[in-house]
């Protein structure tokens, strides 16, 4: 960042990259879960339920940083707070024993509402996050059918999800481009 760079300008690069941080950081529990599954069979503890609400800071971050100012970029952010909340609740339902079913599902359906809602042809990488949120049911359905021939390969379409992210994590991170109104 150059040295005449203002101070909101810092700020909005250091909030953007946290949240392709947490991108990243979602990718890799994904991955790094669903590899485990396909070796040993036991799923790891909490890299499942954990990734959900880094999922929605990425989402926030990539939205903030590759939208203009619009109602457009204010609901993807709206969901990707929405989505991190929600997957805050499903991990501490879990952490105290309890079903975090609905939580989660809110989690992923806001999820992928606001990966939807970022746009296809922007700048890079909301074009890789709205495809990634294009392919989250089709690859739940994959995954459930090759669950029917060996319950651990529904692990590979969440491995391939995860690896996805950990490209949106990455690029959010480690290249953020403010499209605010102080870029």
């Amino acid at each position: 960042m150059p040295r005449t760079a203002s101070a909101e300008v810092v700020w909005t690069s250091r909030w953007i990259r946290l949240g392709g941080a947490a991108a990243l950081l979602g990718g890799l529990a994904w991955t790094v879960k669903g590899l485990v599954i396909l070796v040993g069979g036991d799923q790891p503890p909490l890299l499942f339920e954990t990734a959900p609400v880094m999922f929605g800071a990425g989402l926030l971050s990539v939205a903030y940083s590759t939208m203009p100012p619009s109602r457009r970029r204010n609901a993807a952010i709206g969901l990707g707070v929405a989505s991190a909340l929600a997957g805050l609740a499903a991990l501490v339902s879990e952490l105290v024993g309890e079903v975090a079913g609905v939580a989660l599902a809110t989690s992923s359906l806001t999820l992928m509402a606001g990966l939807l809602t970022l746009t296809r042809r922007g700048t890079w990488p909301a074009p890789l996050a709205w495809w990634v949120g294009l392919a989250m049911l089709p690859a739940l359905v994959v995954g459930g059918m090759l669950s029917e021939l060996d319950e651990r390969l529904l692990e590979i379409p969440l491995i391939c999800l995860g690896l996805a992210w950990l490209v949106v994590g990455w690029a959010a991170a480690l290249h953020p481009r403010a499209v605010s109104s102080a870029a």
